[in-house]
């Protein structure tokens, strides 16, 4: 029996509190569809307040941690208004957050947004998308790059090399009837066998192993010692590769970290690199409506998963996703197209090509396009000669690149500034891509895409500043893909529930006046 103590902090907390926000929010969702609470015992604390003590903090604080949730149970009033005086310590908000919330989080942060959606006028026919890199919880100076690793592999298999040789030659000085052959392929299971016969010599010789100051080791002890440590080290390369995955950095202490450009470097002062993740959120009318976590340090190539995401998450496609330079390419735009995504998102060469031709610019590539009569001239009015057409399938959507060559730089005064190539300027030109630049470009010079690229900065970078400048959330303190993308799920939803509430205030006040 527990004597209820609501109404003991029913009359102290303000009718507009936030907190009364959240209890709204999270009643008016099922979240029973998606948390199975059953397995918690009779004498636990109930699941929906402490996600709503969870959510509220978020809200408040940006981030906080299990021990900051245990200390506003104990000394924040609206906290004690939820848990009705209880106080969770910070070990069953950690238990809570890991066992309940892991796994239907995800869904939950969606089912909010609907909430939102139909308690507020959003506009989501316009997901402004953005991405930051967010640095990741992992130790100093754990670096592991893979072009080292290569290069380390490749100097360790040719001393395994020389060591067989060398081992292959004492066997016939010594009369021992065991010869290895030589391989061509990294085996670590094939140095694991040398070592295995090496032994099997010793035991038949009697020689025992030796160490410690002042012991002689046998020769063949010695040639056992080095294989295995060549073993240890053919292993440890083979197990930094498939951590990597095709990746070309990563941290020890936090696998699915990459090491990526970033503002300021503490480690070495530098101003290179840290260990991080990718981010990518879309937003519409102020709030975050999707996440996609990479460790891809290119922000082109999250572009189509995180459409794919939010497609699978509210079953449609947004009309139109303005974005910066960074997401234009052929793929992303033939993805639009492909799902009728209007093109609004900015390609590498939009702003140069703003500028007025000038001596600077003039013999840029960007400005040699083909014209209505499908020819291209350089600066001086000579002709590019097409040399071939090639088929590129190394993406999402085959391109059709056709290569040209002009064949009177020779003799043109102004080589210099155009090209260093002996044969002549080379263009290689794909032809749909130009087709959806020049699509992009007349969009974004309409009055909608002017006010639509204003909005992107106003709402997609706006929200990166209130996260980590406002709030001070700049790294993050999980692990892991599963645990940052846990992480930066219940900061959105903080964030989103942040932003209903000042609506919400907003439309009371404008009702009251």
């Amino acid at each position: 029996m527990q004597f209820p103590l609501s109404f003991v902090y029913e009359d102290s907390i303000a009718k507009d509190d936030i907190s009364r926000t959240v209890k709204e929010v999270v009643e008016g969702v099922n979240i029973f569809k998606y948390i199975d609470f059953s397995h918690r015992n009779s004498y636990g604390y109930d699941g929906m307040k402490m996600l709503e003590c969870v959510l509220l903090a978020f809200a408040l604080k940006g981030y906080a941690s299990v021990r900051e949730l245990e200390d506003l149970c104990k000394y924040d009033i609206r906290f004690q208004f939820i848990m009705e005086g209880q106080t969770p310590s910070h070990m069953a908000f950690h238990r809570f957050i890991h066992d309940d919330l892991l796994m239907p989080v995800e869904d939950l942060f969606v089912e909010f947004n609907k909430y939102f959606e139909s308690h507020d006028d959003i506009e989501t026919d316009v997901l402004y998308i953005d991405g930051t890199k967010f640095e990741a919880n992992a130790n100093k100076m754990t670096f592991v790059w893979m072009n080292a690793t290569k290069k380390f592999r490749e100097k360790r298999w040719k001393n395994i090399m020389k060591r067989i040789i060398c081992f292959n030659k004492y066997c016939q000085n010594e009369s021992i009837p065991l010869q290895l052959s030589i391989l061509k392929e990294f085996s670590f299971e094939y140095l694991v066998e040398i070592t295995e016969k090496i032994e099997d010599v010793m035991k038949q010789k009697k020689i025992e192993r030796k160490s410690g100051k002042g012991q002689r080791k046998h020769q063949l002890q010695r040639f056992v010692e080095g294989f295995e440590e060549d073993a240890q080290k053919i292993l440890k390369y083979a197990i930094y590769y498939k951590i990597a995955d095709g990746r070309n950095s990563f941290s020890k202490t936090d696998h699915d970290a990459t090491f990526m450009h970033m503002k300021y470097d503490y480690y070495n002062h530098t101003n290179v690199f840290k260990p991080g993740y990718n981010v990518q959120m879309g937003s519409s009318d102020g709030y975050i409506r999707h996440v996609y976590v990479s460790s891809d340090a290119n922000d082109i190539n999250t572009y189509i998963p995180f459409m794919e995401g939010y497609h699978l998450a509210y079953g449609d496609y947004p009309s139109k996703t303005p974005a910066d330079a960074g997401y234009g390419s052929y793929d992303n735009y033939s993805y639009c197209k492909e799902h009728g995504i209007e093109l609004f998102m900015k390609y590498n060469t939009y702003r140069k090509e703003q500028e007025t031709i000038s001596d600077d610019n003039r013999y840029k590539g960007y400005w040699m396009r083909p014209d209505e009569n499908g020819k291209i001239f350089c600066p001086e009015g000579k002709e590019f000669t097409l040399e071939k057409e090639t088929i590129d399938t190394r993406g999402k959507y085959t391109k059709s690149i056709k290569h040209y060559r002009n064949g009177y730089c020779a003799k043109c005064p102004l080589r210099s500034k155009c090209t260093k190539s002996k044969n002549g300027r080379t263009l290689i030109i794909n032809e749909k891509l130009i087709e959806y630049q020049e699509e992009v470009s007349a969009n974004l010079s309409t009055d909608e895409g002017i006010e639509l690229m204003k909005q992107r900065s106003v709402q997609a970078e706006g929200i990166f500043g209130q996260i980590k400048q406002d709030k001070k959330y700049e790294r993050l303190n999980r692990r892991g893909n599963p645990g940052v993308k846990l992480e930066l799920l219940l900061v959105s939803m903080g964030h989103n529930l942040r932003r209903y509430h000042t609506r919400k205030k907003l439309d009371q006040n404008k009702y009251v006046s």
